[in-house]
């Protein structure tokens, strides 16, 4: 994925705690037109392309 999250206007990081692992947070970016989930911090996404429960509770896209 090669969108630039960047852009405040249209994006919101949203720091959520993770529910396996006490101390560990995801770092959801938000899009604000569509109100999902675009991307995460946790490795699920990052090296799987998996949505995470961080993800899915706010939605995914």
């Amino acid at each position: 994925m090669s969108e630039n999250f960047q852009d405040s206007d249209k994006y919101e990081t949203i720091t959520i705690e993770s529910k396996v692992r006490e101390g560990v947070f995801h770092k959801v970016i938000k899009d604000l037109e569509s109100g999902k989930a675009v991307s995460c911090s946790c490795k699920c996404w990052s090296k799987g392309g998996k949505a995470c429960a961080a993800m899915r509770s706010i939605g995914v896209e």
